[in-house]
């Protein structure tokens, strides 16, 4: 059993390091599959995590299709309103009207327009535009690009506004934001690294040591409404936290109606709604193709950038998880597997406490994202938790049925199938009962008579089968009872009650060992009827029945061992059966057994015995039926007689024994016991015992 526990351990330390090193195999050799694994953790977490709170000075202008159709408006209105009727020659829209919309929203009060548009070509209204742009250059926010070609991972060519709105060309007018999107390395923006569209983009430009700062559009836009303390110097270790899905957090109006009369005086009363607010302006709808991947689906990038300058807004950040920390947590979560499996073998009550592990990590990361912010790792501390502490399941499931069938191989041959399955349902009973306990039980002990004679004349191969036939029957009895055979001995058989945990205490074991001792008898002359039918013979047995503590435990050799039970019990059930033969009598039971079971059952009192090898005497009794059954008119008086002339002749009192035994023989001349007694009495009556004279008949044989 020892050697059996090591040999489980080491597995299940190999099972933990086994997939502890598929994951650092598959971390740094597979490019894909752990990273994609963990970006869909991340999505769930987003979309149903804790959004971002709305910054109340955030205010969406959207170019959406209303803007672009105006079909919502009456010609005179559009007609009357320059900007309007530029909208209406369709999109893209002339850049006077971003003149005329910075100017109108400024005026009103608003601390940054940001647009999320590239005016790359020169164009006719430039002129107009670049005023607008050099006159409100404290509160305009527009777009630049980079391009898609890469070095070392990053843009090397950077795309500017056309040079007449921009003569000097300068990347670092603070007027001038990235609008780029970096996305993660699957091209879908659903993990923290979509997020660097927040952050400054550090890159040595070619040829030169220097290392400038280009802004993106959500901290140029904070910067520039006077929240430069808010954009965090470390934006490349954090990620934004969404505010929620797409278009359903912000404030957002279309384009157009900064424009409408009638909206900006019942909207936007007379443009105060502005006041100190923060307006992004960009395209809306599938129809711009400016749209990206996240967590909820397709958003429009000018949202996305929204989101970003909210989350700058609101200080709400998430902090994607180290190399350190996902390394750490793989460890950690192996580990964790592997002492729940040490210290848990029952598969029954591991498997309820690794789910209840697994769920309280998922509610840690849950708190995580919702509270600081923090992404921890999921797929390798659950990943490698689930595959080692399910790999552990699958091993000692495997153990387990390996185990118990082995266990019903070896207990179906000695007990009953209830015994077995209560075996195997309780595999720790049974390992602390092969390990030895003290435990008080019932044991019986059959012989045939004269069946050592038997084997010098009778014919082997018949005699073998008439044995097996025997002990099948005999057998058969003892498992129907709830017993558990112990041996056999040549012809003799051991039967023991109470050595399992599958025990019904002291006294119902002895009644159930005494029913199996009446039914071996009943399908005994079941037996002899057939054999004598068949010319074989028939054949008589004695029993013996004797309760105490004893000890049960696997005993035997390292080559072979049995389970057993051994003790001064077993002993003196032996003896107490060798008895049957002296006093012929087939059952035979010792006092301890007699004290049990004599509620439900008739006895006789047999002798006062010493057997051989015990200086003890022990009261001997036999089985005449249980009292729910019937019995012949003369039974109670005839029991009456015998067992008050045995109480008289225990006395010395032999004369008025020897009247009663008397009585008793008329009702059952036949009867052995009495016949005995009635001799011993008359002898003793002739020839009165010493002073010493207790009763006991001291046997010299076994």
């Amino acid at each position: 059993m020892v050697r059996w526990l090591k040999r489980r351990e080491i597995i299940h330390v190999l099972i933990c390091l086994g997939f502890l090193l598929l994951w650092g195999f598959l971390k740094y050799y597979s490019f894909d599959f752990l990273p994609k694994s963990e970006l869909s953790t991340i999505a769930d977490r987003v979309r149903y995590g804790r959004g971002a709170p709305v910054d109340p000075d955030l205010v969406f202008l959207t170019i959406d299709t209303a803007s672009v159709s105006l079909s919502q408006l009456d010609d005179r209105v559009i007609a009357a309103s320059r900007p309007l009727s530029l909208m209406r020659a369709g999109y893209p829209f002339s850049r006077e009207v971003y003149a005329d919309a910075c100017d109108r929203l400024i005026s009103a009060g608003a601390k940054v327009v940001t647009l999320d548009i590239l005016f790359l070509s020169p164009k006719p209204e430039d002129v107009l535009w670049k005023e607008v742009l050099d006159h409100n250059r404290d509160h305009v926010v527009i777009g630049m690009n980079f391009s898609d070609e890469q070095l070392n991972g990053y843009s090397t060519t950077l795309t500017l506004p056309a040079s007449d709105l921009f003569p000097d060309q300068d990347a670092f007018d603070n007027r001038l934001a990235y609008l780029n999107f970096w996305k993660n390395p699957y091209g879908v923006v659903t993990d923290a690294q979509y997020r660097q569209n927040l952050e400054y983009l550090n890159h040595k430009i070619p040829g030169s040591d220097k290392l400038p700062k280009y802004y993106s559009l959500a901290a140029r836009t904070v910067q520039k409404a006077g929240f430069n303390n808010l954009v965090p110097d470390d934006l490349d270790s954090r990620a934004l936290r969404f505010a929620g899905k797409p278009e359903t957090k912000f404030p957002s109006y279309s384009l157009y109606t900064i424009f409408d009369p009638d909206s900006w005086n019942k909207t936007f009363h007379h443009g105060d709604f502005f006041r100190g607010k923060i307006v992004l302006i960009g395209p809306q709808g599938d129809w711009t193709k400016d749209e990206l991947e996240t967590p909820w689906g397709l958003m429009n990038g000018a949202e996305i950038h929204l989101n970003a300058i909210n989350s700058l807004l609101q200080n709400e950040f998430l902090y994607p998880a180290s190399d350190r920390l996902n390394i750490t947590s793989a460890l950690g979560a192996g580990l964790i597997a592997l002492l729940l499996a040490l210290a848990i073998p029952q598969i029954a009550w591991r498997f309820p406490a690794a789910v209840t592990l697994l769920g309280a990590y998922g509610a840690v990361l849950m708190w995580a994202y919702n509270g600081p912010g923090w992404l921890l790792p999921a797929v390798a501390p659950i990943g490698i938790f689930s595959a080692t502490a399910g790999a552990g399941f699958v091993y000692d499931f495997v153990l387990a049925q390996v185990e118990k069938f082995r266990l019903r191989t070896t207990f179906e041959r000695y007990n009953s199938k209830n015994v077995v399955q209560y075996l195997l349902d309780h595999t720790d009973s049974y390992r602390e009962m092969l390990a030895g306990t003290r435990r008080p039980v019932t044991v019986l002990f059959s012989d045939i008579r004269g069946f050592t004679t038997m084997t010098e004349e009778a014919d082997s191969q018949k005699l073998v089968e008439k044995l097996n036939e025997y002990f099948t029957a005999m057998v058969d009895c003892v498992f129907r009872h709830d017993g558990s055979l112990d041996k056999f001995m040549g012809d003799g058989i051991m039967a023991v009650w109470g050595n399992t945990p599958y025990n019904f205490g002291p006294k119902e074991d002895a009644i159930r060992a005494v029913r199996a001792s009446l039914a071996m008898l009943t399908e005994l002359r079941v037996l002899n009827t057939k054999w004598l039918a068949e010319g074989r013979g028939e054949w008589q047995i004695g029993i013996g029945l004797n309760h105490g503590q004893v000890i049960v435990g696997d005993m035997g050799s390292q080559q072979h061992k049995e389970f057993a039970v051994i003790g001064d019990a077993v002993n003196l059930g032996s003896r107490i059966e060798g008895l049957t033969k002296e006093y012929h009598v087939q059952i035979l039971l010792g006092e301890s057994v007699a004290e049990l079971v004599r509620d439900q059952f008739h006895l006789r009192t047999v002798d006062l015995v010493q057997v051989k090898g015990k200086t003890k005497a022990v009261q001997t009794f036999t089985v005449l039926g249980e009292k729910s059954e019937s019995q012949s008119p003369d039974f109670e008086e005839f029991l009456r007689l015998y067992e008050e002339a045995v109480a008289l002749f225990r006395q010395r009192e032999f004369a008025r024994a020897r009247d009663l035994f008397t009585q008793a023989l008329q009702l059952r001349p036949d009867d052995f016991l009495a016949s005995d007694y009635l001799a011993d009495c008359e002898e003793l009556a002739k020839n009165p015992p010493d002073a010493g004279w207790t009763g006991v008949r001291i046997m010299t044989k076994k």
